[in-house]
């Protein structure tokens, strides 16, 4: 009876250890992701950029916050007006991507940041990049659409791409408001598998449609 007792309160310790672990984690995530915008200041995006960092040199069983990192990278990329900085940020993007890209090679979100990364690399030196990374682009685009036709950043990048491509070159308004529409409907319809999964694009998207007129 007393060891029964004790496995007990041993199991149920590491649980309530376990759940403090996990809440304070998640909540750690929360704080950095609230601030993974455009719209937020250089210093605190860099600010949460460390913080995901840190935290995934901590909690290297998660991918989720290289994950982030990388995101929020990028992000700090289209901040940036220098090249030689730009391409230094998009380095550290690829190698947060790079952490997990192994362990998550099925995840469509994963083959969506890939191209995101691409798009950012290729907004550098559109002239020069365009071959190399427009195909990296839309081959991931591509590979996501068939694991996972229902994630709406899939048709935002595209859109978003088509938005600032020039007419001659098969981009325009009239193509690509059509997909950022696309995109809205399915932003309507999404949720995240936790408060932490990947959840951005909704507001890039709903400022593109606004350009749109719509």
């Amino acid at each position: 009876m007393k060891r029964l007792l004790f496995s007990v309160t041993l199991a149920l310790a590491v649980f309530t250890s376990t759940f403090a672990q996990n809440e304070k984690y998640t909540k750690a995530m929360e704080e950095a992701i609230a601030k993974v915008k455009f719209t937020t200041p250089t210093p605190e995006l860099q600010q949460a950029a460390g913080q995901l960092e840190r935290i995934g040199s901590a909690e290297t069983a998660e991918w989720l916050p290289n994950y982030w990192a990388a995101y929020a990278n990028a992000v700090l990329s289209f901040k940036e007006t220098d090249k030689g900085k730009k391409d230094a940020l998009l380095d550290k993007a690829d190698a947060f991507y790079k952490k997990i890209a192994g362990q998550q090679a099925d995840n469509d979100e994963l083959m969506v940041l890939a191209a995101a990364l691409a798009s950012a690399r290729l907004s550098v030196d559109p002239e020069n990049r365009w071959q190399e990374y427009g195909q990296i682009f839309q081959t991931n685009l591509d590979k996501a659409k068939q694991k996972n036709p229902e994630n709406p950043r899939i048709y935002l990048l595209q859109g978003q791409s088509l938005f600032y491509t020039p007419e001659q070159y098969g981009g325009g308004k009239t193509v690509a408001c059509p997909v950022l529409k696309q995109a809205g409907e399915k932003f309507a319809k999404f949720k995240p598998a936790s408060t932490i999964h990947p959840s951005w694009g909704a507001d890039t998207d709903q400022y593109l449609l606004s350009q749109c007129g719509q």
